[in-house]
């Protein structure tokens, strides 16, 4: 088969963006808040050839609404600007804190969305905007990126209002699969992406829960899941469904940035991986190839906290990673994380 009947991408995606009051304080200048520099040193993760999702778990709304943390929070503007700069094509907004600040919170988070120019899934304005969807041209190939929450947290919808996030309980699967199946039928998008906010925090591998919903959102139709919630890094799959057709699924990506403390929720990752699909295929078939995990490190101690490393150069630069909960030899940190996360697909590259 020629190269020119395989349509390929490399799609990129990271955790949690959640910043914590600690986080944006750190990043306040003169001129507002920068957090540029906290994301020097893994800026060259993000190319601009990758198709590239962040979960952005924190509100955008600005100081116009009153800046705010944990439990409910409401982030500087200014972050979506350095996920701009960082190649970042399109955000996550499908979670637990999206209604932190009801419906005033979550439209001008969305007008700040449109200002900046990074699309937005899971969240919407109006009913238009959520019918409309996402669809990316890559190489040859249509991608669609679908988001639901199982969660609302705090915030609460006006009865009237579903639109203002997607909840997993209004969408299950039954609608997911007719809406992949009209995706399909009429030629809307080769591949299908579904961010998915779902599982318990901190739990390290994916609870049967995860791991049901995905089996049955494979069924359905999903090319690839991309999870968040746990807020610690959970071992991705393949998972093969009762069509024989695969989905790849990372059940949880963890924190990326943010101001949680603990080894474990302080290591982040930016996921790679290969999709292709032949083109000239009747067969909805996907391969996945070259999966990758590119460990992070948010650094809470020191002069310049908050700042992000690869957690290999980390290794290389400090005998102990230094936490407000212990001291632990970083090598030993690094080996116990890609064993830990090769444990459902050993081919799985962490670096």
């Amino acid at each position: 088969m020629s190269d020119n009947q395989i349509g390929k991408f490399t799609l990129a995606a990271t955790g949690d963006v959640l910043l914590h009051e600690s986080v944006y304080q750190e990043a306040k200048c003169q001129s507002g808040y920068n957090f540029d520099p906290m994301f020097s040193r893994v800026k060259h993760l993000f190319k601009k050839e990758h198709l590239i999702i962040v979960n952005q778990e924190s509100l955008i709304a600005g100081k116009e609404i009153g800046l705010s943390g944990f439990p409910r929070f409401n982030s500087p503007i200014e972050i979506g600007y350095t996920l701009k700069e960082l190649n970042v094509d399109i955000v996550n907004l499908a979670n637990n804190h999206v209604l932190d600040h009801g419906e005033k919170g979550i439209i001008k988070s969305i007008d700040n969305w449109e200002k900046i120019g990074i699309p937005y899934v899971g969240a919407y304005k109006s009913k238009i905007d959520q019918e409309t969807l996402r669809v990316f041209h890559k190489n040859g190939l249509k991608v669609c990126f679908l988001s639901y929450t199982q969660s609302l947290g705090l915030g609460k919808r006006p009865p009237n209002k579903p639109y203002l996030a997607n909840k997993f309980s209004d969408m299950n699967v039954k609608w997911i699969k007719r809406l992949i199946t009209r995706i399909r039928r009429e030629s809307i998008a080769d591949i299908v992406i579904l961010s998915m906010h779902y599982g318990k925090e901190y739990l390290r591998l994916p609870s049967s829960y995860q791991q049901e919903v995905s089996t049955e959102l494979s069924d359905a139709g999903a090319d690839v899941i991309i999870g968040h919630h746990p807020h610690v890094l959970q071992p991705p799959a393949i998972i093969e469904n009762s069509k024989g057709l695969n989905t790849f699924v990372a059940y949880s990506l963890g924190n990326f940035f943010s101001g949680q403390l603990g080894i474990y929720r302080q290591i982040g990752a930016y996921l790679t991986v290969d999709i292709e699909k032949c083109l000239a295929s009747p067969y909805h078939r996907v391969d996945f190839k070259n999966p990758t995990l590119y460990l992070t490190f948010v650094d809470t101690k020191g002069k310049k906290r908050f700042n992000m490393h690869l957690l290999k150069d980390l290794v290389k630069e400090r005998e102990y990673i230094v936490t407000n909960h212990g001291t632990f030899k970083s090598i030993k940190v690094y080996e116990e994380m890609k064993e830990h996360l090769r444990k459902y697909l050993p081919e799985l590259h962490v670096i």
